[in-house]
């Protein structure tokens, strides 16, 4: 069998995106192994898009030469979307079930290109309004400590070359067990995944 399993994937862009839009911070990892968790910005540019972050100068993943090692280095983000342990009790034969765990993801391929020193703080600005909305905190009401931030901060865009999604969600299951999922992991708390993985009924069950 393929790993991972063609019923675990999903082709659907539109998908992906909204995963990296409504699930941001992700663990970005270079090429030497080096990985720090972050906020990441998904613009729609290119055939697949970019993915826009910020670290500090000391970050292993850019700290070699003074930041020159960041660029042109290949990177991997994985964002983590909703989640939720699925008991083996919640199969039709319990006796022939082992528990397992129900995930959506992402994950981004692509190349890390540091932005100019002048586009740190626009890039903070946007950062801040996506995450505080219009009438939250702003990089203005703190000008001269995000000034003197500003200088250990690179800021880098990644170009995706390779997107792939994951929506794990029981799919290669009876319709009934997967509702049993749905309202068993609601009725546990966990809202946020029981919401995505209702939103596959209609995918793979089309009326």
């Amino acid at each position: 069998m393929p790993y991972p399993p063609p019923h675990y994937t999903d082709d659907d862009t539109a998908f992906a995106r909204r995963i990296m839009a409504e699930h941001g911070f992700a663990l970005l990892v270079a090429d030497g192994l080096a990985a720090s968790h972050l906020p990441l910005l998904f613009r729609h540019e290119g055939p697949r898009g970019a993915l826009y972050g910020h670290l500090t100068r000391a970050n292993p993943i850019c700290a070699a030469d003074n930041g020159a090692g960041l660029d042109g280095r290949a990177a991997l983000a994985v964002f983590s979307g909703p989640h939720a342990y699925v008991s083996a009790t919640l199969h039709d034969d319990p006796a022939r079930a082992v528990p397992t765990w129900n995930y959506a993801s992402v994950q981004a391929r692509g190349t890390l290109r540091a932005l100019p020193d002048a586009a740190v703080r626009p890039h903070l600005d946007e950062m801040a309004q996506a995450y505080e909305g219009r009438d939250g905190w702003s990089v203005s009401d703190a000008p001269d400590y995000v000034a003197a931030l500003t200088h250990g901060i690179i800021a880098f865009r990644l170009e995706i070359d390779r997107l792939t999604a994951f929506r794990k969600m029981s799919a290669d299951k009876p319709l009934a067990m997967r509702k049993r999922i749905i309202d068993a992991t609601r009725a546990q708390g966990e809202h946020a995944f029981a919401n995505e993985m209702a939103t596959t009924l209609t995918i793979t069950d089309p009326e």
